[in-house]
């Protein structure tokens, strides 16, 4: 996955299409937040990387297949965990 080269519009596009909140602002600097309001992370726009916080406090300056694999890694956690909770 890594080889393959994305775009900021690939990225908003992906995020969306995995259920993840983007939000943009007029300036165009975006963010992308986690479908359930619990989790405290979220991807925030800078020049052409992502920053990642976690409790509003800066963890990791991530490039775009870096978004990509961390989006598409807390995709698969959020199916895991559907498919091991008690169906009522």
């Amino acid at each position: 996955m890594t080889d393959r080269i994305f775009s900021q519009a690939d990225i908003l596009s992906q995020a969306e299409a995995l259920g993840f909140v983007c939000e943009c602002d007029l300036q165009g600097s975006c963010q992308i937040l986690p479908p359930q309001k619990t989790e405290r992370w979220k991807l925030q726009q800078v020049e052409d990387r992502w920053l990642l916080l976690v409790g509003n406090v800066p963890q990791i300056n991530c490039r775009l297949c870096e978004v990509m694999i961390f989006l598409e890694r807390r995709w698969l956690s959020y199916q895991n965990q559907e498919d091991t909770e008690p169906s009522p």
